[in-house]
């Protein structure tokens, strides 16, 4: 693939297809699988998710930025603007990424997936680590131990956060629906929240015990 290929494939927008296929990929955009999700969950109108992604893309300009640090926090100002505002609480449309970029606000996972995404179609390195703390941007020139925190939009001391890992779209997709189903189960939605279970043991991990444990304790709940 030559250069212009490869860039081509970073900032193609994303497309919402069945979740299995996306599941099936190796390394999917986080994005990708979250839209899957809205797809798979509600009634996702992709033209105007795309709509959406683009015009945060477009307001936010990561790309005009030179230095790592830079990059990082102009993808923050969708947060300290307010286009984004953090929900821990809430229902389902706080973990739904068509409903999050209609309503300008999600949870802070969320947040960092379509803040990945903005990067990603700029041509940025970014990607999402994980630890006890949550889910933060991380950009891969960046020599500083210095985080996006999804839920202030502001660059914080990665020193101060514990052991951090990059994670990948999977990954990602799996803390969405660990999320979701208890969210579903709340608001009594269980046929949604046996779909979210489903999904789950669709995802390429090694152990699949405790997916399988999240889905019997759904179906036996519906019997």
């Amino acid at each position: 693939m030559s250069s212009s290929d490869r860039d081509a494939a970073v900032r193609r927008p994303v497309a919402a297809l069945p979740f299995r296929l996306h599941a099936s990929v190796t390394c999917p955009p986080p994005a990708a699988l979250a839209l899957s999700l809205a797809w798979e969950l509600g009634d996702l109108d992709g033209d105007r998710a795309e709509r959406d992604l683009t015009s945060l893309s477009a307001a936010i300009l990561p790309e005009a930025e030179t230095q790592p640090a830079a990059q990082l926090a102009a993808l923050g100002e969708a947060v300290t603007n307010l286009a984004l505002c953090a929900r821990l609480d809430g229902g389902p449309q706080e973990l739904l990424l068509d409903k999050a970029l209609e309503r300008g606000h999600a949870h802070p996972l969320l947040i960092a997936i379509v803040l990945q995404e903005t990067g990603r179609r700029a041509g940025l390195p970014i990607g999402i680590v994980a630890g006890e703390r949550g889910h933060f941007l991380a950009h891969q020139r960046l020599t500083e131990p210095r985080v996006l925190d999804p839920q202030t939009g502001r660059l914080t001391d990665a020193d101060t956060l514990g052991t951090l890992r990059w994670h990948c779209g999977h990954q990602l997709a799996a803390a969405l629906l660990d999320l979701l189903q208890p969210r579903y189960e709340r608001s009594g939605d269980l046929a949604r929240a046996l779909q979210v279970a489903k999904l789950r043991t669709t995802l390429p991990f090694e152990v699949m015990a405790e997916a399988e444990q999240r889905l019997h304790r759904v179906t036996a709940r519906l019997n």
